[in-house]
C-alpha cells in the first residue's frame, strides 16, 4: 500500500459528532496493547 495523502477532518466521541457521509469512515489510532482490536 502507497499512501498518497492523508488528512484528518476531526474527532468525535459521541454518534451526534460523527461525520454525516453516506459511507461513514471511522478509523482508530494509538498505542499498542490498548485493545483497538477489541471495539
Amino acid at each position: 500500500m502507497l499512501i498518497k495523502s492523508a488528512e484528518f477532518i476531526g474527532s468525535a466521541v459521541k454518534p451526534a459528532q460523527y461525520p454525516l457521509h453516506e459511507l461513514p469512515e471511522l478509523a482508530f489510532a494509538g498505542r499498542s496493547n490498548v485493545g483497538k482490536s477489541s471495539l
